[in-house]
């Protein structure tokens, strides 16, 4: 398993919940989010499905979902880029 942390790593318009260099950790089944203490259901929506398998190893040849980098918030109205890490325990 692998801690993940994905970060605002770039903005098109103007979020009024995030700004660049926003943080959320996920460690074993813990959530954690630094800096401002919330997060977007828009954004959250994007995330949660692609937190839990890129936290996973995985050993499939043909396997894409734990390679995933970068994800964009569906909200209409700005383009928020939240980049994904692996961090190894």
């Amino acid at each position: 398993m692998y801690k993940v942390q994905a970060t605002v790593v770039n903005m098109k318009g103007k979020c009024h919940y995030h700004k660049k260099g926003d943080t959320i950790e996920v460690e074993d089944d813990l959530l954690s989010i630094k800096e401002s203490k919330k997060v977007c259901i828009w954004s959250l929506s994007a995330l949660l499905p692609f937190l839990p398998a890129v936290q996973r190893k995985h050993d499939e040849p043909n396997d894409w979902l734990s390679d995933v980098d970068f994800i964009q918030c569906p909200d209409s109205n700005v383009e928020v880029l939240w980049e994904i890490k692996k961090v190894p325990l």
